[in-house]
């Protein structure tokens, strides 16, 4: 069964729809509290043959994504697949996913399969298994086929951080388990990664050896609260047991978000939004935004 959470959908839902149906036994699409649907995409996700639970409040993609897994294992779902409303699936994927699970040996405790490549870019595993499985320790959540006995053991994903960072909990955290994820051999999704925006460290262009525009990935103030906390909330919780993950993802969050402060757009917004991230990820404050600071953080482009 698969699981796809929604918010504001748009068309780009129905094509990933599309190619997953002939996948799957059963699609449940979770909308998190969406304030409309205007165009009736949800209505028309229903026509497709999915199921669709429709979320009184906005509660983030943790949530949304829990709903519809308690619906699958209470299905007695073996695996269950999570998919973000704009990523497209190749049609073997699933079938590809599961290959790996099958010639897993018990001993390598396979507990998710994740894409091999995002976009046509590569993961780059750490290590092989005997069987010849590439592993990795991290992986966006797209994509991932999850064993039922995982999910039963581990937990589901951490409401507590709403958005963001949630994949990277929920990978560390099966770890902690024993259990391993591994990458589907061959299998390349399509996924929307961010808005790219021109390169403008103080207002300055910035261009390639061809006289390009250089661009970088963007990420709106409000995101930039939830990445910045939820990634010191995550260091402070694997410190002492992880602290090698600790000081290479440290290293990985400081250049974005260096980037997106002096580049703009709403460079004082995103300074802003950094900072108080930062000080609720050590006073390890989690949930949904407040309206005061949603408001202080929310505004139009400079």
């Amino acid at each position: 069964m698969a699981v796809v959470p929604t918010f504001r959908p748009d068309e780009a839902l129905l094509v990933g729809l599309r190619a997953l149906a002939p996948q799957v036994a059963m699609i449940i699409v979770v909308d998190d509290g969406s304030p409309d649907d205007p165009a009736g995409i949800l209505d028309l996700a229903g026509e497709l043959g999915c199921e669709i639970v429709r979320s009184a409040s906005n509660d983030g993609i943790a949530a949304a994504l829990n709903i519809g897994i308690r619906m699958a294992l209470t299905d007695d779902a073996d695996f269950v697949l999570t998919l973000d409303q704009d990523t497209v699936l190749p049609g073997h994927y699933v079938s590809d996913c599961t290959t790996a699970f099958r010639i897993a040996a018990p001993a390598t405790r396979l507990g998710v399969v994740c894409t091999d490549r995002v976009n046509g870019q590569p993961s780059i595993p750490e290590h092989y298994t005997a069987e010849g499985l590439g592993l990795v320790r991290e992986a966006i959540q797209s994509g991932f086929l999850i064993s039922a006995e995982c999910l039963r053991e581990c937990g589901l994903f951490d409401e507590r951080l709403f958005i963001d960072c949630v994949d990277t909990e929920f990978c560390l955290r099966i770890a902690q388990y024993g259990y391993r994820i591994a990458v589907g051999p061959g299998t390349d999704i399509s996924h929307s990664l961010g808005e790219q925006v021109a390169l403008r460290p103080f207002g300055v262009a910035r261009f390639d050896e061809r006289g390009r525009q250089r661009t970088y990935e963007y990420h709106g103030p409000t995101r930039r609260y939830f990445i910045t906390r939820n990634n010191i909330d995550l260091f402070l919780r694997y410190s002492r047991i992880r602290p090698r993950w600790v000081l290479s993802a440290i290293k990985r969050e400081i250049g974005p978000t260096v980037t997106t402060i002096v580049s703009g757009p709403l460079r004082w917004r995103q300074l802003v939004a950094t900072v108080i991230g930062a000080a609720h990820g050590l006073m390890r404050l989690r949930g949904p935004l407040s309206p005061g600071l949603r408001k202080l953080l929310v505004g139009r482009r400079d």
